[in-house]
């Protein structure tokens, strides 16, 4: 079992299957067999009138080519399973799952790579129909509306500038700061 189906993936199926934590009654309907060669979504979960595909990514090792991946997954030609040929539900939604290989630091330079082209993001969002970000930490998840987001995003750039001076530290202190306020149950 690789790092991203222990540190994302099954910390993800178990908040799924808990109502308590996850809000609602899901059904885990697929995950790939194999993790190296699977051509699908890495978890696709549902519930009346809604199914999430969701991609999840651990970050280990380098961000830019993990996060390209995130970027991609909405766009790569992976049809939802179902029993209908069709490509996807109209009630499917994409989502994120990133699990922090390397502490709270995955916030700032999440934060730095949105606030630099907010109306992309945006456009992202609602083209794409990419609906949740889930942050994968221990056993413990956060799920955050991609939308909210990037409206955080904004305002990590607003505290960014509003100070003298400017520094990893300083980054990545902000950056943890604004995520306080979201529980991971």
């Amino acid at each position: 079992m690789g790092n991203e189906k222990r540190f994302v993936i099954k910390p993800l199926e178990e908040y799924f299957k808990d109502p308590n934590r996850s809000g609602a009654h899901w059904k885990i309907k697929y995950q790939p067999r194999c993790e190296k060669s699977a051509t699908g979504w890495d978890l696709q979960v549902e519930r009346k009138n809604q199914i999430l595909l969701i991609e999840g990514k651990y970050f280990k090792g380098s961000f830019l080519s993990s996060f390209a991946g995130l970027i991609a997954s909405p766009l790569a030609n992976r049809p939802q399973k179902m029993k209908t040929k069709k490509y996807r539900s109209w009630c499917a939604d994409i989502c994120w799952a990133i699990g922090p290989g390397y502490g709270g630091n995955i916030y700032q330079i999440l934060f730095d790579y949105i606030q630099r082209n907010i109306k992309f993001w945006q456009a992202y969002s609602k083209t794409l129909k990419v609906k949740y970000i889930f942050f994968v930490s221990g056993k413990k998840v956060a799920k955050i509306r991609f939308n909210q987001l990037i409206n955080i995003a904004l305002e990590y750039k607003d505290s960014l500038s509003k100070l003298s001076r400017d520094g990893l530290k300083t980054k990545r202190e902000i950056a943890n700061q604004i995520m306080k306020n979201f529980k991971f149950a």
